[in-house]
């Protein structure tokens, strides 16, 4: 897609004016996604709007993001406007759930990096809840509105730590949605897995899986983490 157009250290100020960061798992879910020839590709919680502006690097797609904090929404849509491709970029300021029963698109690539913490202690920052914790958003909701909205031959792209990952498969499975691949994630190599990126769509095949460490022993990236994110870090 030529030169790249993000610069992390400047993206990243304008993640923490919304009270966020941009975290290395989000980095990597948003470069491993597999756009392909999606020509509607829907962003469920989009925080700042990272994924959609990644995945909008290298497709020509129209992206509708939908995030239900009104300031993580509102940063969305500046990064949108400062953008090269904020023609096919929209911001929706509204929940999954409410979008999901409005709107009569469907979409052929649908993405996702929920909240995903449940009976955990909450944090005194309601933002940071909203993010973190699926008090406003369940896997079961949120696979009910993937199967609402994913198109006959679309692909639901999803990141989560492995236990939230076998759950959310658990009600995928009831929706008619089947894992097709699964890519583990490490953050060293001695380490155990700390996330899962699955895609599922509507065809039962049989799932592959492979594995992808972050660092080495000696605490560099690997290089196939650096060649995934080479076109997105000015310093790989």
């Amino acid at each position: 897609m030529g030169n790249s157009y993000f610069r992390f250290k400047q993206f990243q100020v304008n993640q923490e004016k919304a009270g966020m960061k941009v975290c290395t798992d989000s980095c990597l879910f948003g470069a491993y996604i597999a756009p392909d020839n999606a020509q509607n590709i829907l962003d469920i919680g989009s925080g700042t709007g990272l994924l959609s502006l990644m995945v909008a690097q290298r497709s020509s797609a129209e992206i509708d993001a939908v995030e239900l904090d009104p300031d993580a929404a509102s940063q969305t849509e500046e990064n949108f406007n400062n953008s090269p491709w904020k023609d096919r970029l929209r911001i929706y300021s509204t929940s999954i759930q409410d979008y999901c029963t409005t709107t009569s698109k469907s979409y052929d690539l649908i993405l996702s990096n929920p909240p995903f913490f449940s009976n955990h202690l909450l944090s005194p920052n309601p933002k940071l809840n909203k993010a973190l914790h699926n008090t406003t958003l369940s896997l079961s909701e949120l696979s009910v509105c993937v199967a609402h909205l994913l198109s006959p031959e679309g692909r639901f792209y999803v990141l989560l730590p492995p236990y939230e990952g076998s759950l959310l498969e658990e009600h995928l499975n009831t929706s008619k949605l089947f894992l097709n691949h699964r890519l583990e994630v490490k953050d060293k190599s001695e380490g155990k897995i700390i996330r899962v990126i699955d895609c599922y769509s509507r065809k039962p095949e049989g799932a592959t899986k492979k594995l992808l460490t972050i660092k080495n022993t000696d605490g560099q990236y690997t290089p196939e983490f650096s060649d995934l994110l080479r076109p997105y870090y000015l310093f790989l």
